[in-house]
C-alpha cells in the first residue's frame, strides 16, 4: 500500500515536470533597446529568463513612459524562438539587431516568454503619452516612408511568420536587413526598440543552445556566445557589480535536471523503503521436527 501510494506521487511529479519542459517550448523571445539609459530597465537586471508577456509588458509601459524618444519602433515577428539568436546562427541571420543590441544604452531581453503580448495597447499608451504620429510599415512591401516632421513617431513593423523549413535563416537575414534600413533612415538618434514575437505554432521544435553565457561577454560579438541567454545591459559590462547580477545561475536545463533528480530520489527511497519492511521469522531458519523426524532420532 506504501509503495503503490508512493509510486503514485512519483508519477503525478513525472508530469508536472514535463508539463514544466515542454512549456519552455511554448514561449518567444522579447527585447527592448534604447539609445539612452533608462532605469526603469536596468532595475531589472538580475530578472529571469522566464517571465510572462504580461510582466514584459507592464516593463515596457514603465520604459515608454520615461524614455521619451524621437522615434518609437514596435517590431512583430511571428513565429520566433530564442534559439533564432544563438551563437551558431545569430552572425548570419542578425547580424545587425545583434550589433544593434550590444551597442546600446539599455538593452533588456527576455528568452522564453509566455503568453501573448498586447501590442495595441503599448502603442496606444505611445501615443497618448508623447502624442507620437504613427507609422505602419508593412515588411512586404519594399518600399517605406518615414516623415520628417518633429513630432515623436511610432514606427510599427510587420513581418510575416517565419517558415519551419530549410527557407527559416535566410527569411529571418532579410528581416534583419529590413530593419537595419529602417533605423538607417530615422530622423532622429534618440530611438527605442520594442522587439515582440509570438510562439512558434507548429509541430518544429527548436533546438536550444545550452552554452552558458556571462554579461562581461556582451561588449564582444566575437565571445558572446547568445546575447538574448539572460538580461544584459551595455553599461553593466563596464561597470563592477556583484556575481549574481553579472552571471546566470538558474536556467531552464537545471530546472529540469533538479525535477529528474528528485523523482530519482523519491523512486530510490520507495525500493529501499519496501526492502526495509520485509520481516522473516527467525523459526524459517530452524530444522522441521515433526513426528517422522523425532522418531528417526530416537533409533
Amino acid at each position: 500500500m506504501l509503495f503503490s501510494s508512493a509510486l503514485k506521487g512519483a508519477v503525478l511529479a513525472l508530469a508536472a515536470s514535463l508539463s514544466a519542459v515542454y512549456a519552455f517550448e511554448d514561449t518567444s523571445p522579447l527585447m527592448l533597446l534604447s539609445s539612452k539609459k533608462v532605469s526603469a530597465v536596468h532595475d531589472h537586471l538580475s530578472s529571469a529568463s522566464i517571465t510572462s508577456s504580461e510582466h514584459f509588458h507592464d516593463l515596457a509601459r514603465k520604459f515608454v513612459s520615461e524614455f521619451q524618444a524621437g522615434t518609437y519602433i514596435v517590431v512583430s515577428q511571428p513565429g520566433l524562438h530564442a534559439s533564432d539568436f544563438s551563437a551558431a546562427t545569430a552572425e548570419s541571420t542578425t547580424p545587425h539587431l545583434r550589433k544593434l543590441y550590444q551597442q546600446a544604452e539599455t538593452a533588456y531581453a527576455v528568452r522564453n516568454a509566455h503568453g501573448a503580448f498586447n501590442m495595441e495597447t503599448l502603442e496606444k499608451h505611445i501615443v497618448d503619452t508623447w502624442g507620437a504620429e504613427t507609422v505602419v510599415i508593412d515588411a512586404a512591401s519594399d518600399a517605406f516612408t518615414i516623415p520628417s516632421s518633429e513630432k515623436p513617431k511610432l514606427v510599427r513593423v510587420d513581418f510575416p511568420v517565419l517558415p519551419v523549413d530549410y527557407t527559416r535563416a535566410s527569411a529571418l537575414a532579410d528581416n534583419d536587413a529590413f530593419l537595419y534600413s529602417i533605423m538607417s533612415l530615422l530622423p532622429s538618434d534618440d530611438f527605442a526598440v520594442i522587439y515582440t514575437s509570438t510562439p512558434i505554432s507548429s509541430p518544429f521544435i527548436a533546438k536550444r543552445n545550452a552554452i552558458p553565457y556571462a554579461a562581461s561577454d556582451a561588449a564582444s560579438p566575437t565571445n558572446s556566445s547568445d546575447y538574448l541567454h539572460a538580461t544584459v545591459i551595455a553599461e553593466a559590462a563596464r561597470t563592477d557589480g556583484s556575481i549574481f547580477t553579472r552571471y546566470q545561475f538558474f536556467t531552464p536545463g537545471m530546472f529540469m535536471a533538479i525535477i529528474a533528480s528528485a523523482i530519482l530520489v523519491v523512486i530510490l527511497g520507495v525500493g529501499l523503503n519496501s526492502i526495509a519492511s520485509i520481516k522473516i521469522s527467525y523459526d524459517a531458519f530452524e530444522k522441521e521436527m515433526g513426528p517422522q523426524t523425532v522418531q528417526a532420532v530416537k533409533k
